[in-house]
């Protein structure tokens, strides 16, 4: 049974904006591009990768990007259970982890550190993406509701590409919020099904003056 994401996958519109390429912008995620390291084993400006399911590795296949993240759905629930216990990760569990693969069920989740809104009516994500199959980049958005910091915005892109070749995609949306005023947004890069590997590259979330979402 494929988890409630895959739906919302399939109902949503997807983005395709060609091969990748192009200078930098200058954006609202720190370190997109996943070359600066942080203090532990894995990029600045973002949450630490477990190793086995989300690793930051050096791309393969060109060597133009660098550094990458990596995710790799084709591991069990059992595997990656474990994995997080190993090395401390408390943000993620899965009741009575199955042998089969996590993609089946729950995907894989990667999240930037928060960041201050950009600012202005309007925003573009792009990034890099190689894989096939599910993955979104999503945009989440926190505000204060009751004295609590509380998601209250969210968009996401669905990701396009060819196989085993980098293709960037992009998305511009309003990030507006109803329940409190937006103080600040995370990344989140998500993969699932069907097992396999996805590699995200070159993240960016940068203000647009104009808007087609």
């Amino acid at each position: 049974m494929f988890h409630m994401t895959m739906i919302l996958f399939l109902a949503g519109a997807l983005f395709f904006a060609g091969p990748a390429g192009g200078a930098d912008a200058k954006e609202g995620v720190v370190n997109g591009g996943f070359e600066a390291a942080g203090a532990g084993a894995g990029p600045l400006g973002w949450d630490p990768p477990d190793g086995l399911g989300v690793r930051w590795v050096a791309d393969a296949d060109s060597a133009g990007h660098g550094k990458i993240i990596l995710m790799d759905t084709r591991v069990s629930e059992l595997d990656m259970a474990a994995q997080w216990k190993r090395e401390g990760i408390t943000k993620w569990d899965v009741p009575n982890p199955a042998p089969a693969p996590i993609a089946n069920t729950y995907g894989l989740s990667f999240y930037s550190e928060p960041f201050p809104p950009l600012g202005g009516p309007a925003c573009r994500l792009s990034f890099d993406y190689k894989g096939a199959g599910g993955a979104k980049v999503w945009v989440r958005g926190y505000g204060r509701v009751r004295g609590e910091l509380r998601r209250v915005y969210e968009t996401w892109a669905g990701c396009r590409g060819r196989a085993g070749e980098w293709t960037k995609n992009e998305m511009v949306f309003h990030p507006k919020s109803a329940a409190a005023e937006i103080v600040e947004f995370r990344v989140m890069l998500y993969a699932y099904y069907p097992p396999g590997l996805y590699a995200f590259d070159n993240v960016r979330l940068e203000r647009v003056g104009t808007a087609s979402r």
